[in-house]
């Protein structure tokens, strides 16, 4: 009996990547594979380019993307389609994911000829309604992780074929992808390969199924070696040939086995992704429970793993608020731009959709700041485009949907979203000529890999024969690492009003643990608009330690200036409390300026460069950051002051190891104060970007 074989293989870039890493991804592993392929015209597969990338080969590499023609002319490959710029189609609005989709395969029929009716989903994040929408743009199959057939209730052994599925009488194939397959291809001996593929025939199998990232050959650690100098993608492509001569597999790409192979029946999905998608996004608490269960079901995991579920793609909105606030954003901007017809916002907007800076497992994504400025950048380019004629005005909404309203000010140059409920936070404070989000910045939090770098000697290491996966590497941090392992207890925004204990250094501000006395920085405020000043107010308090509350108001009154480009800001603290109480005052800043964005650009306090690549404290009444095209942000004191500043960095890790990145600068001009009864102190700072 033959095993009809289906290989795919998915390659993608997020926006934003350097074209120095693209590159060396094209020119280290997709390029080499193809070209391997090109000697084995046999080995038909299904391929899917990302949008992205597809545009950066025919940009910046036409040798690969020539070949790559070549091979879909010659019909060797079958190019399978998803959304332009890859996005989680699931989550972004309807009438997006069409035209996601149609630009893709739109693009796939001018330049190669062909039309595809195969989608790669993005990260495999399934929902039902999804079906209606495919099928109508002429989508034939859809390939998954074989984990979603599983949570449904099916036996492994009944998902060596292919469903199908419906929603409003619209049918649609469903591939699963074999977990085995994807963890074995290409980590594994060609020999143990062809033991495994041997067994799904004696169970019965009418179908083997492979799709997964294109990175495993060459680009992931071991496998330049492994896949390409020591040979075993010629040896597999080789010993397939063999296979086929001998009658033990037929290849075949996704559509040709759409016509050959019959479904196995019915089925229905639940919303779903990969196993290891469904575990990071559950909060880093939660991710260690449910690695501690899985560790007591042994030996029985196996047995029932598909009973144990993780959370949703959507959940990474909840754990990440930047995350969240970046996405409601983008609704925002699409709802505008199907109001506001303008070709060239709408391609911007669909751009900032692209999936890797929304999110974050256990590498890169949302942690990589240059990601974030890509989609930002896109986003705010085409929301520029939209407001270009646009009056400044000042609205009530509820930007993020967590029920409470911000204050959204707007204009035809500027965007800013002040959060009353969270200490009247700077949440956004966005340039639209220009386009840059100065307040892109990430809070430091504690992630549930955190763990294994404190404890690396606790890490449970897995022998294989061949290479190890990407999983299974063993890392060692460094000293700078481990202490770099510091969680925020506020979110990181601007505009943060801190009453601390007067013997905290820099090094306390660092480590976000510097006393604070006052209920200000992350609690409710109120607010109401006078002309076109914006005052926010709290009654709150200051809680020396061992000494019960002592009440102050404050007022906190913002003039947006500039069409939003100046902020004036003034304080009042207005002590309502018999005891004297000495302390500092500050007010905290986290700004993401294009210095950090291109590397490029000097900080200066009162006219004299300081170095903002380490922790600095210094004096002074202005401090002007400087980027790459004479961009600056500037802070501009009445009264001088002290500082703290230093670069926030977040620990993650990396296919090498772990990364410190810089997430932002954290400023704080901050006053010795000395309270008494019936006292009234004033402050007053303008920030101002250009």
């Amino acid at each position: 009996m033959k095993l009809p074989f289906v290989f795919g293989v998915h390659n993608h870039q997020p926006l934003g990547n350097f074209d120095s890493v693209i590159r060396r991804l094209t020119e280290e592993s997709y390029y080499p594979f193809l070209k391997i392929l090109a000697k084995y015209p046999f080995f038909c597969i299904s391929l899917h380019v990302s949008g992205i990338l597809l545009k950066w080969w025919e940009d910046n590499h036409p040798t690969t993307f020539e070949l790559l023609g070549e091979l879909i002319s010659r019909g060797q490959i079958e190019p399978v389609v998803g959304g332009f710029f890859e996005p989680i189609l699931a989550v972004i609005p309807r009438e997006d994911r069409k035209e996601q989709i149609l630009r893709h395969k739109d693009y796939i029929k001018k330049q190669f000829g062909k039309t595809s009716i195969g989608l790669w989903l993005t990260e495999r994040v399934w929902d039902q309604p999804l079906v209606e929408d495919l099928a109508l743009l002429g989508i034939k199959y859809v390939v998954v992780d074989d984990r979603h057939f599983l949570v449904t209730g099916f036996e492994k052994n009944d998902l060596y074929g292919y469903y199908l599925t419906e929603a409003e009488g619209h049918k649609l194939a469903v591939f699963p992808i074999d977990e085995t397959l994807r963890y074995a291809i290409p980590f594994w001996p060609v020999e143990r390969l062809g033991l495994y593929l041997a067994d799904v025939i004696s169970r019965g199998g009418r179908l083997a199924v492979y799709f997964d990232d294109g990175e495993k050959f060459g680009v992931w650690p071991g496998t330049k070696k492994w896949v390409f100098e020591e040979g075993w993608l010629e040896t597999f492509l080789k010993t397939m040939g063999q296979w086929i001569e001998e009658e033990k597999i037929e290849l075949m790409t996704y559509a040709q086995a759409l016509e050959k192979v019959k479904p196995n029946g019915l089925a229905y999905l639940p919303t779903a992704s990969y196993s290891e998608m469904e575990e990071w996004a559950l909060p880093a608490k939660r991710i260690l429970e449910l690695e501690e269960l899985l560790k007591r079901l042994k030996p029985e995991k196996t047995r029932f793993s598909a009973f144990i579920r993780g959370g949703h793609w959507r959940n990474f909105f909840v754990k990440y608020p930047e995350s969240n606030h970046l996405h409601k954003r983008m609704l925002q901007v699409s709802e505008l731009s199907r109001r506001k017809i303008d070709p060239e916002a709408r391609l911007d907007l669909l751009a900032s959709q692209c999936n890797d800076a929304y999110w974050h497992g256990i590498f890169g994504g949302l942690y990589l700041p240059h990601l974030r400025q890509a989609v930002w950048q896109k986003l705010l380019s085409a929301e520029g485009k939209l407001r270009a004629k646009q009056k400044a005005k000042i609205d009530t909404c509820d930007v993020d949907y967590d029920g409470q309203e911000e204050i959204f000010f707007s204009s035809a140059k500027a965007v800013a979203i002040f959060k009353p409920s969270y200490g009247a936070q700077l949440i956004e404070w966005s340039r639209l000529c220009h386009p840059h989000n100065y307040t892109n910045v990430l809070t430091r939090r504690f992630e549930a890999y955190h763990e294994a770098i404190k404890y690396p000697e606790e890490q449970p290491v897995d022998f294989e024969e061949g290479v190890s996966s990407i999983h299974t590497l063993r890392k060692k941090p460094s000293e700078e690492v481990l202490k770099a392992l510091v969680y925020d207890w506020y979110e990181r925004h601007s505009l943060i009003e801190h009453f601390f204990d007067p013997n905290r250094r820099l090094s306390d501000f660092v480590r976000c643990d510097f006393a604070e006395w006052g209920d200000f920085a992350n609690q409710p405020f109120n607010c109401h608009k006078k002309g076109k000043e914006l005052i926010f107010f709290r009654d709150g308090g200051l809680y020396p330690p061992g000494s019960p509350r002592r009440p102050l108001l404050l007022r906190k009154k913002i003039k947006l200036e500039k069409s939003g480009l100046v902020l004036d800001v003034s304080y009042e603290l207005e002590y309502r409390a018999s005891q004297k109480t000495r302390c500092f005052f500050g007010v905290e800043l986290n700004i993401y300026p294009p210095l950090l964005a291109y590397g490029k650009g000097n900080i200066k306090v009162d006219g004299q460069t300081i170095d903002f690549t380490k922790p600095v404290s210094f004096s002074g009444k202005e401090l002007a950051i400087e980027g790459p095209k004479k961009e600056k942000f500037v802070l501009k004191l009445e009264e001088q002051a002290s500082f703290f500043m230093f670069p926030v960095k977040t620990v993650s890790q990396s296919e090498a190891g772990f990364d410190l990145t810089t997430q932002g600068l954290a400023i704080m001009p901050f006053w010795a104060v000395e309270f008494k009864e019936g006292s009234l102190f004033t402050k007053r700072l303008t920030l101002k970007i250009t």
